[in-house]
């Protein structure tokens, strides 16, 4: 488990006593938003003596501010506490009042331009250690920081492996109106990044692992924290492990689960749901987004689930998926259309042999077959759409896909197919079979 550190830009402005407050409660009535924010994360009794508060100075903050004595009244003379009439003192003093170390990166430039910008980016960056907890506070600053501390949250968590525990930000302002200033809470705007990306990687790729890790990362402990009553988090949580249950269906060739399309039901109960309750607002276009991404799917029992699947595998790069969920929907489809059990595997294999005989024009005495099943054999081989060459070329081709995936392209007798031509195979016969086969209705 890594540090918690807190991360807080100091300004160089003689700031003035304000009474800062979060969630109906008073954090302290302090010169310094760091105060109030520590206060707020209750440093001093949850934090450890290895975490710590890393404080960024420029040059004039660090004589203003984090010094003692470092502000000056309009004469040059040194300013005085307004309500203690006594010298000012420095952050640095009053963070002696935290059980935590505090350090300090000095000399950073102002940010007048992009050089300076990645200057300060690349000194953040490499005082945090992998696996560290982070708190911002982004309350002083130019107005790029929120900018610099996104794309700062970003390249951390892929390189360092680091959780945005916090970001704050100490409203000064309201406190004309409200009589006292508010510590804002800016942790939503990493956490819809954070999950927009992971929508995004889902939708180009297939891939739900970022999703179920913010699930891990971010619901469930609100889940343990309320005992599973946050109805919001409880439905983005169903939402996802159901989403993965599909996914994981496709990604294992689970030919019934698919068919069954049980998960998928129950994914598209929580999509529902979440329309109305979702964990961040802004989420709702992104679920939309994904929920759209299952229209072609049927939420009841439907063998065409099966075609769709291997449709969505080639689209998401899942060749080996797509070929054979593909074959296996159309064996799937002649066993329903002539009464055979989908699951049974010793009968479905009629189908195949239907097409090897059909292929290789195979003469009935030279049929090898038990005698129980012959009778089904020629039943399945007299159905009209045998007479479809391109049918039959396309169940042989998409054989020869299978064989040379199963086998790694590692074949003495035939030659490795290349990568461009088995998606090319592929694609044809998902054509093929969509046209011939898919609006066909099946009892």
């Amino acid at each position: 488990m890594g540090r918690k550190v807190f991360i807080s830009f100091l300004g160089g402005t003689n700031y003035k006593y304000c009474d800062y407050w979060k969630n109906g409660k008073s954090f302290g009535n302090v010169r310094f938003i760091q105060e109030a924010t520590l206060n707020y994360l209750n440093v001093n009794q949850n934090w450890e003596s290895d975490d710590m508060a890393l404080i960024l100075l420029t040059k004039g903050a660090e004589s203003s501010n984090w010094v003692d004595n470092g502000q000056k009244d309009r004469e040059g003379n040194i300013a005085i506490d307004e309500r203690t009439q006594s010298t000012l003192e420095g952050l640095s003093t009053r963070l002696k009042e935290f059980k935590i170390k505090t350090e300090t990166i000095n000399n950073l430039p102002d940010g007048n331009d992009e050089t300076e910008i990645w200057t300060i980016f690349e000194r953040v960056f490499e005082r945090i250690e992998a696996n560290d907890e982070l708190y911002f506070d982004i309350t002083h600053g130019f107005r790029y920081l929120p900018m610099l501390v996104l794309v700062l949250c970003s390249y951390s968590k892929f390189l360092k492996n680091i959780t945005v525990k916090s970001v704050t930000y100490g409203n000064f302002e309201v406190a004309r109106d409200l009589g006292h200033g508010l510590i804002v809470d800016l942790l939503p705007l990493t956490q819809l990044q954070d999950w927009t990306y992971a929508a995004g990687q889902y939708l180009d790729s297939g891939n739900v692992e970022r999703l179920v890790g913010l699930c891990s990362e971010e619901i469930r402990p609100i889940l343990i924290e309320t005992k599973g009553s946050d109805e919001a988090a409880k439905l983005l949580n169903g939402f996802v492990k159901k989403l993965s249950d599909v996914i994981e269906e496709r990604q294992t060739c689970r030919g019934m689960n698919i068919i069954k399309s049980s998960s998928l039901k129950g994914l598209k109960e929580y999509s529902e749901k979440l329309k109305t309750s979702t964990f961040i607002k802004p989420f709702n276009p992104i679920f939309e987004k994904i929920k759209a991404s299952l229209v072609s799917f049927d939420d009841n029992e439907n063998i065409k689930n099966g075609f769709s699947a291997a449709v969505w595998c080639y689209d998401n790069g899942l060749f080996q998926q797509a070929a054979t969920i593909l074959q296996e929907f159309v064996v799937s489809f002649f066993c329903l259309r002539h009464d055979i059990g989908i699951d049974d595997e010793a009968t479905r294999e009629i189908v195949n042999k239907a097409f090897i005989i059909k292929f290789n024009n195979i003469p009935e005495d030279k049929w090898i077959i038990d005698s129980e099943k012959k009778g089904k054999l020629k039943e399945v081989f007299a159905d009209d759409l045998f007479a479809n060459a391109t049918l039959v070329q396309s169940f042989n081709n998409l054989t020869e896909v299978r064989n040379d995936f199963n086998h790694s392209g590692m074949r003495s007798m035939r030659s490795p197919m290349s990568p461009q031509k088995i998606k090319e195979n592929i694609k044809k016969c998902i054509c093929a079979f969509g046209v011939i086969l898919f609006n066909i209705k099946i009892d």
